[in-house]
């Protein structure tokens, strides 16, 4: 009975593995066609990389201005183990996506926002010497805000709002005097209505913000 029971146990988990990783590569072939639309903003080439089943990195080999190096993460939730599957739904993680990029020029302020009920906005501000940062609370939705000297939270959360409405929401939004100068963390949207240009247009935005 014990060792019916394992292949039985040994069956499920392969089988699970098998329809958690082809819907990840499903979802993820989605979204990769969705962004060919505005990968153009930011470089005229990229390369493809799938690191595991998990995510995969769209280098810009040939980037534009304001951009040094940019590149897109397509995150997907562990579809293929179910334990690690169970324990990120419960705990509200989502496939998302990654845009992180070194400018042309460092950006002239520094700001992190961030939701703080998102999976990767709830630790943004770890270890942020209080002393050397000031901080703020956006609301509807509750957003952290930590900022230096010269930055305008205002202008900013102009441009949060717009990812909003580009995207299924923003977990976070980060400009750094040090690389990578840009990275945002956005859910993926209704991809039948919403375009990848709005979306890496707006990111294109807030770069030159950063630079102006």
């Amino acid at each position: 009975m014990a060792s019916y029971l394992l292949l039985l146990l040994v069956i499920v988990v392969l089988l699970w593995f098998a329809l958690g990783t082809g819907r990840n590569i499903r979802k993820g072939n989605d979204l990769l066609r969705w962004l060919q639309g505005g990968l153009p903003l930011l470089g005229r080439r990229t390369t493809m990389r799938w690191l595991g089943s998990s995510a995969v990195r769209l280098e810009i080999v040939d980037p534009v201005a304001p951009f040094r190096e940019a590149e897109v993460v397509v995150v997907l939730e562990p579809r293929d183990v179910a334990p690690l599957w169970a324990w990120a739904r419960a705990h509200r993680r989502r496939d998302f996506l990654i845009v992180r990029a070194r400018l042309q020029r460092a950006p002239r302020f520094e700001l992190v926002a961030a939701d703080p009920h998102g999976w990767t906005g709830r630790d943004a501000h770890r270890g942020m010497d209080p002393e050397a940062w000031s901080f703020a609370d956006w609301t509807d939705p509750p957003v952290r805000v930590a900022h230096g000297p010269g930055a305008d939270p205002d202008a900013t959360r102009r441009l949060w709002e717009r990812l909003a409405l580009a995207s299924g929401g923003v977990w976070r939004l980060s400009v750094r005097r040090g690389p990578p100068h840009l990275e945002v963390h956005v859910l993926p949207p209704d991809t039948s209505a919403v375009t990848a240009e709005r979306l890496l247009r707006t990111v294109t935005e807030l770069a030159r913000a950063a630079t102006a």
